[in-house]
């Protein structure tokens, strides 16, 4: 018996690793095109190595007795030890054993919109017998070639996510070790990560994971299964530059991962979610430091041109036995007309109007589009009930005429529906202000 990649169970050799054993994946035309990378990143990296959790920059380490005790509530206590001032504001990613991981060879098309999707459905061929929610890592390889798929179980994302919040740490990400090592700039890598139960051997080219094998040590001894192991190890490039890692020593000191390592971080799904709200919450920060920059301008113009009708004020009062007297005349009745439209201009206040939506709109729905003229508000967000929205809003007494302005849909990868809205604000004379500064005469 030799592994097979990424498998941890004994079978008959690795035959996966050969060309007549992986899966190519075919995709519908609707997904074969670019698709756009959040980009994914931690500020501290913890590295699970045995018994040990190591804060691999400061060179700190715990140590349990047995690294089978290791679970999730131990792990977070141990990197509550290691971290005894960080807060949930600092993200933080933990490298996992590859022991922990299942991986799957195979070849798809290197533009894709969303592989993850594809495979997900047909993990039944991928991982027959598994029944169990998993979470899948995939990056697209060059046409042609392999790439390998990482699987992690989705209940042990979310005992880590759990376990450590309730340290008050912020876990945003999950990684196998080896990928750890990868370099910022090179390519073509290779990493051998071995500790006291398991082998592990990668093969990174492309920006992706191209090989993966992985094995238990006490297999080795079996002359058999050597013979099979080293000859799936010679398969591999001999030319390409190889990391070894084979004691917690080499994992001192080690950097933050590099960004083509986040492209396999699993994020447990709390996370995910945390993280959706928090960058939700920063765009309605940034569109309303936007709206108050706008209300500044104009105050600041009204102030302006209030002070410069002032100058001419004075002016006109210290020239009153002169000549002049009727040109400065004239040139105050124009500054009225100019500034006329802006200082009587109805304006709403725009801040209070979002507060208002704000506290109107229940917390599952939300605003990505804002825009206010002659009175009408239009915006457009999200909402798993568009029609509730549309009845809270009419029992308004402020609002008025409340229309849909487009159809509702739902789009790929969300579950809340797009809709659009208008309506418009009582108490804002904009027929009085239109017809006296832009009726046509």
């Amino acid at each position: 018996m030799l592994v097979s990649e990424g498998g941890n169970s004994r079978t008959t050799l690795i035959n996966n690793l050969s060309e007549k054993r992986q899966m190519k994946i075919k995709f519908p035309k609707g997904f074969v095109k670019k698709r756009q990378k959040k980009p994914v990143s931690s500020d501290i990296c913890l590295i699970v190595h045995g018994a040990v959790l190591l804060h691999g920059q400061q060179q700190k380490q715990i140590t349990q007795a047995d690294e089978s005790f290791f679970t999730a509530t131990q792990l977070a206590k141990a990197a509550r030890s290691l971290l005894p001032k960080t807060t949930q504001k600092e993200r933080i990613a933990l490298a996992l054993p590859s022991i922990e991981f299942v991986a799957t060879s195979l070849k798809l098309p290197a533009i894709v919109a969303n592989p993850k999707e594809v495979i997900n459905l047909q993990m039944p061929t991928l991982l027959p017998g598994v029944t169990e929610q998993l979470l899948l890592s995939v990056e697209a390889a060059s046409e042609g070639e392999q790439t390998c798929a990482l699987w992690l179980p989705v209940k042990r994302a979310t005992e880590l996510f759990q376990a450590f919040d309730k340290e008050g740490l912020f876990l945003n990400g999950l990684l196998p070790r080896p990928l750890v090592v990868l370099p910022h700039t090179k390519k073509h890598f290779q990493v051998y990560d071995e500790d006291d139960k398991t082998i592990t051997y990668m093969k990174w080219s492309g920006n992706v994971i191209q090989h993966w094998l992985h094995t238990l040590k006490v297999d080795c001894h079996e002359p058999l299964f050597q013979t099979q192991l080293d000859k799936a190890l010679s398969s591999f490039s001999n030319g390409m530059e190889q990391e070894r890692k084979t004691s917690l020593s080499n994992w001192q000191g080690m950097p933050i991962p590099s960004p083509s390592a986040y492209n396999y971080a699993f994020i447990p799904p709390h996370a995910g979610l945390r993280m959706a709200q928090e960058a939700r919450q920063k765009k309605q920060r940034q569109m309303k430091v936007a709206v108050g920059a706008l209300i500044v301008l104009v105050i600041g113009g009204l102030l302006f041109a209030n002070f410069h009708k002032q100058g001419l004020e004075q002016r006109l009062a210290d020239l009153k036995r002169k000549d002049t007297i009727s040109q400065l005349r004239g040139e105050v009745v124009e500054i009225e007309e100019m500034i006329g439209p802006v200082k009587n201009f109805p304006h709403p206040d725009v801040i209070l109007i979002l507060e208002k939506l704000n506290a109107m709109i229940p917390k599952s729905s939300w605003i990505t589009h804002f825009h206010i003229e002659w009175g009408t508000v239009k915006f457009e967000g999200y909402s798993p009930n568009p029609s509730e929205l549309i009845e809270i809003l009419s029992k308004e007494p402020h609002i008025s005429n409340v229309e849909i302005t487009r159809g509702t849909n739902k789009e790929r990868g969300k579950e809340e529906l797009k809709f659009g809205i208008s309506l418009k604000l009582k108490g804002l004379n904009w027929l009085n202000y239109q017809s006296e500064y832009f009726s046509e005469s």
